[in-house]
């Protein structure tokens, strides 16, 4: 598969996945030679986002269906020239994406997906979940915004401030096919609000640390993007007991 054919059926992907929290209706379905035309030309004139490389014609921004103030944006970072091979992803690329916030491109709130045509080395992904852990620091001494904070009482759809502000690494080869929907993958859910978190719990009579753990930097954990302290909810199949829930904890 090459290069605009895993950029063509990734979008494709993360629009499906995204679809139950995000507002997905503005991502274009792009065929090959669409995605092709669009793959070299710079999506922004701004410094932070054209020192990514090419492929950032792809980018594409949802915004929360709750939410509609609070950002998604999904970003091709470091790929190659068509033909030509990658250069490797490094933990400097995290400087280059806090460069996004810094000089404003994106709101304080936002999060983003970085997508890479590389694998995930355990070195880059320890860079990220340090970067995660600086940027969730910067949000405690930044108030969220007003528009934010009315969206979530008005719709009645409380979020923490961990929720906000967050970066998930994904090598395109994660995204190019939707494991969601693989047959042997049963339906995963996430499950943020602390209210039904607790309604959980007690129905479950369990502590929250009883729960089994799903690791934060598990790929079904990335493709929902959760947050320590998450619950993931698994309906699984039984020939005797039909469907039922199981939970986990996000760590």
């Amino acid at each position: 598969m090459n290069i605009i054919d895993k950029v063509t059926r990734s979008r494709y992907t993360l629009k499906k996945i995204l679809e139950d929290e995000w507002d997905t209706s503005t991502i274009s379905d792009l065929s090959n030679l669409e995605i092709e035309k669009i793959y070299n030309i710079p999506s922004s004139k701004n410094k932070s986002i054209a020192q990514f490389g090419v492929a950032s014609g792809c980018n594409f921004t949802v915004k929360h269906k709750s939410l509609p103030s609070y950002r998604l944006h999904i970003i091709y970072f470091n790929f190659p020239e068509v033909g030509k091979i990658s250069s490797k992803v490094t933990k400097s690329s995290c400087d280059k994406i806090n460069n996004l916030y810094i000089d404003k491109s994106i709101s304080p709130e936002d999060s983003l997906m970085v997508i890479i045509n590389d694998s995930i080395s355990e070195s880059l992904e320890r860079s990220f979940n340090e970067f995660n852990i600086k940027l969730q620091n910067d949000l405690e001494h930044i108030e969220l915004s007003d528009e934010i904070i009315d969206e979530m009482q008005k719709n009645n759809f409380p979020l923490e401030k961990k929720h906000f502000r967050n970066v998930v690494i994904l090598d395109i080869n994660m995204v190019t096919n939707n494991l969601l929907e693989h047959r042997l993958v049963p339906k995963h859910k996430s499950i943020r609000d602390k209210k039904t978190i607790q309604e959980i719990l007690e129905r479950s009579n369990c502590s929250i640390n009883q729960l089994p753990i799903i690791l934060k930097n598990d790929t079904i954990s990335k493709l929902l993007r959760l947050s320590p302290g998450d619950i993931c909810e698994i309906k699984r199949k039984s020939l005797k007991a039909g469907e039922y829930p199981f939970y986990r904890l996000c760590r």
